[in-house]
C-alpha cells in the first residue's frame, strides 16, 4: 500500500523475479496493471495441486493481484472487513476489470470455490483443492472471513450491464 505506482511496480518486480506471472494488478488508490498480451497467457498465480486433487486453476484462470496490507493490519476479521470495504476506488476497478474480462472471455460472474468458472479468491482454491501452505487472503465474507467477494461481484454484473469495456 504504497501511494502512486510503487506497489504494483513493487509486485511486479517481485513475480519477475520468481517467473510468475499474473494478469491485472489494481491497488487502493485504484490505479491497474495489465500483463502484456494477457489473454493469451497462462501464468502461474495460484497453487491448486493440493491433497483434493489437481484444479488446474493457472491453466484456466486469470488472475486479478489485490495489491493490500489488510490482512496484516488486523487480526480481526470485522476490522479487515471494513478497511476493504473503505478501499472503494481499488474495489470498484477491480469490478470494472472483472466486467471486461467476462465479457471477453465468456466467464460468468458468479461465486466459484475454484472447482468451476467464476470469481473465486486465492484462500477459496487453498480450501477447496486442500493446498498446504498455499495463499490464504481474501478470506471471503459470506464464508466467515472479511473479504468482501459477493459485494465485488455485485458490482461487476452492473457494469457488466452498462457494457462496460
Amino acid at each position: 500500500d504504497y501511494p502512486g505506482l510503487k506497489d504494483i511496480k513493487s509486485i511486479s518486480a517481485y513475480l519477475d523475479e520468481k517467473d510468475y506471472g499474473i494478469h491485472c494488478i489494481t491497488d487502493a488508490d485504484g490505479n491497474v496493471a495489465v500483463a502484456k498480451g494477457q489473454m493469451n497467457c497462462v501464468f502461474y498465480h495460484t497453487a491448486s495441486n493440493g491433497s483434493k486433487g489437481n484444479g488446474l486453476v493457472n491453466s484456466r484462470g486469470i488472475g486479478i493481484e489485490l495489491v493490500s496490507r489488510v490482512m496484516l493490519e488486523s487480526k480481526v476479521n470485522i476490522i479487515r472487513f471494513r478497511k476493504w470495504r473503505a478501499r472503494k476506488r481499488q474495489i470498484n476497478r477491480t469490478a470494472r476489470l472483472i466486467a471486461v474480462i467476462a465479457k471477453r472471455e465468456k466467464i460468468p460472474i458468479r461465486w466459484s470455490n475454484g472447482d468451476r468458472p467464476g470469481v473465486t479468491t486465492h484462500w477459496s482454491v487453498t480450501h477447496t483443492f486442500g493446498v498446504p501452505g498455499g495463499h490464504v487472503d481474501c478470506w471471503p465474507k459470506h464464508m466467515g472471513g472479511y473479504f468482501p467477494a459477493l459485494e465485488i461481484i455485485f458490482k461487476a454484473r452492473y457494469w457488466y450491464g452498462l457494457r462496460y469495456g
